[in-house]
């Protein structure tokens, strides 16, 4: 049964980023896969998209053994949280009460 992939864009940037920054630093499938503790299959699996949703243990690995960010290896900046439009929509609510009710309290 193959396994739904969760953020496709993700998973496209880190195929090609494994396989670039691979080859960037000379390294074989198989020195990768020793290096994060892995196998070769799925590194091979990771470079190609077969594999999906890489648990956070092995994503960590990867940025060690390709000796980079986790930003670069996902292709996205993890520095500060995602949030949809409604979730801002609440929280800049409730910034506006809170700093109401500080404003009424004399707080």
């Amino acid at each position: 049964m193959d396994r739904e992939d969760r953020n496709p864009g993700i998973t496209a940037h880190m195929s090609a980023y494994i396989s670039i920054r691979r080859h960037e630093l000379g390294l074989s499938l198989d020195q990768v896969a020793e290096r994060s503790g892995s196998s070769k299959a799925h590194i091979w699996a990771l470079e190609h998209r077969k594999s999906k949703n890489p648990t956070l243990w092995l994503i960590l690995a990867l940025c060690d053994a390709l000796q980079c960010s986790l930003n670069s290896l996902i292709g996205v900046d993890v520095s500060q949280p995602m949030f949809s439009e409604k979730e801002m929509a609440l929280i800049d609510a409730h910034r506006r009460i809170f700093t109401g009710v500080r404003h009424e309290t004399g707080a």
